[in-house]
């Protein structure tokens, strides 16, 4: 039997490619190596919370517009969609092949057949460490932003957090909160206002399109590999000041350690600055909507992400004598894609493709950062990129036939 479709995952962005196919009558099935949303069950820490409000998330379903659903609650949301979806759980796709008009999907439960393949097995859920993790002493516990649940599952000390992005300014806070020491091995990356000028920045942002971006938008197209603006849960504001602040030592990236010691360059004022540029640059995009429109809106206030701080950091760091006894590594994700074969990825193992299709004939992929798009990679954006994904099935099959 030759299925129209096979959608190989059924994570939030595979689960509303299905919910198009079905709108559009695309015979197809959804194959999943776990359970639905198994990344959102079994890689995030306990106290984390989608950190988009709730206009942002409508494909999970009503919400408060105050609320910032936990993991618990976005895996409940998923069931929903999967039980009105066809999916068959607990199915590994191992590898691909081309059989005349169609693909040959080998699976951990035998072979499918496809004229059409949804690649939604996502970019990110694959830790990347770093290969000095390695060097480190025996003693040091490792963790990273996959595997890391909360403070107190660490020995006690000081923690050491590699990474100032979203994941590592996050649990920066959740260990600053239950009281432990945090070293914060920062990295440039940029941060909006949680609110500005009397609503959600990302409100703002939204009603001026700014989430409609795609690729070719921008005026350098290696803006797309930049890591998008810090955004913490409940609409509070997050900065490496403010953490600063509240009892972080920031240091720059960490470049070499081997044993006790680690080395980090001098990159921590510039770090800083790019996060305040970042959001100086939102607030930019902001005003410029609203005196185009002539919208009413209060005046515009001071950043709360830029409290005055003052630093000293080290250039290198003794793990035993900062009292350190764990590190956790947020150093980013990447995506298993050595299913696909060598044909249809880079020296690197991520897929070739051209916007969301693939150069081989009748796949496409879904739930990449900036696969059309600037907002591909989440919530807001996967009904999206499904609709426009599924339309491309519908012409092909239809091409096909006649």
């Amino acid at each position: 039997m030759v299925i129209d479709c096979v959608v190989v995952g059924a994570g939030p962005a595979g689960l509303a490619a299905s919910s198009w196919l079905s709108g559009l009558g695309i015979e197809h099935v959804v194959v999943e190596r776990a359970r639905p949303g198994e990344t959102w069950r079994t890689q995030r820490w306990d106290s984390l919370h989608v950190n988009n409000p709730a206009f942002m998330n409508r494909m999970l379903g009503a919400q408060d517009p105050d609320t910032y659903l936990t993991p618990q609650e976005v895996v409940q949301r998923l069931e929903e969609l999967a039980a009105r979806a066809p999916v068959f759980s607990g199915i590994d796709v191992v590898g691909l092949a081309r059989l005349d008009d169609r693909w040959l999907l080998r699976t951990s439960e035998g072979q499918l057949q496809a004229r059409t393949i949804v690649v939604a097995t996502g970019g990110e859920n694959v830790p990347r460490v770093p290969a000095l993790a390695g060097l480190l002493p025996a003693r040091i516990i490792q963790r990273n932003a996959a595997t890391y649940r909360k403070p107190s599952d660490l020995p006690e000390g000081a923690v050491l957090v590699v990474g100032s992005a979203q994941s590592g300014t996050q649990i920066s806070e959740d260990l600053l909160s239950a009281g432990r020491r945090v070293w914060l091995a920062t990295c440039p990356v940029g941060r909006a206002s949680a609110r500005y000028r009397g609503r959600d920045t990302l409100e703002w942002l939204d009603e001026a399109g700014f989430f409609e971006h795609r690729p070719e938008d921008l005026p350098d197209p290696r803006l797309v590999q930049t890591v998008p603006a810090l955004r913490a849960p409940h609409g509070h504001d997050i900065s490496l000041q403010l953490l600063s602040n509240a009892g972080a030592t920031l240091t720059g990236r960490l470049v070499a350690g081997q044993g006790e010691t680690l080395a980090f360059d001098d990159s921590t004022a510039a770090n800083i600055a790019y996060g305040d540029r970042a959001a100086a640059d939102i607030r930019g995009m902001v005003d410029a909507h609203i005196q185009a429109h002539g919208l009413d809106a209060p005046a515009a206030e001071p950043d709360p992400g830029e409290p005055p701080i003052e630093i000293d950091p080290p250039g290198q760091l003794h793990l035993r004598s900062a009292g350190i006894g764990s590190v956790i590594w947020c150093t980013g994700y990447r995506g298993a894609f050595h299913w696909l074969g060598e044909d249809l990825t880079d020296s690197a193992g991520a897929p070739l493709r051209r916007g969301a299709a693939s150069p081989a004939p009748g796949i496409w992929f879904i739930g990449l950062r900036w696969l059309i798009r600037r907002t591909s990679g989440n919530f807001i954006g996967f009904p999206r990129d499904a609709e426009v994904i599924a339309n491309c099935i519908r012409g092909f099959l239809a091409a096909r036939v006649s």
